[in-house]
């Protein structure tokens, strides 16, 4: 088990907190995107080599911008869901906006001095 996970990590991995599920594909491309390459595993272990290679490399805004994407492209599908299943609105506005804010922590998180 691992040492522990970040309020970072917990976002990006939980789709009660984040409300898109990132999968192993998925953290896989967002490293080649960046130019790291990142091993298939669980979930948890692969996102704690990524953030780590991507801060040591000084590629966290790319990192972020890469999950950004791949979020931003589910927030494009949850649209398209409402406008076929207006009656899921509760349910898929929620998971927009817990997206949207997860984006947000990321866009934060890479502009942050990792230092401070």
């Amino acid at each position: 088990m691992s040492t522990g996970i970040s309020l970072l990590e917990k976002q990006i991995l939980a789709l009660h907190y984040n409300g898109t599920y990132i999968t192993n594909f998925d953290f896989k491309k967002a490293g080649e995107e960046i130019g790291i390459e990142v091993d298939l595993a669980d979930r948890e272990k692969m996102l704690k080599y990524l953030l780590k290679n991507a801060n040591e490399a000084g590629k966290m805004p790319q990192l972020a911008q890469a999950l950004a994407t791949l979020m931003q492209k589910r927030i494009a599908t949850y649209n398209k869901l409402l406008e076929n299943y207006p009656n899921a609105k509760d349910i898929i506005v929620q998971y927009i906006q817990k997206t949207r804010s997860t984006i947000m922590l990321l866009q934060q998180r890479a502009r942050m001095n990792p230092y401070e």
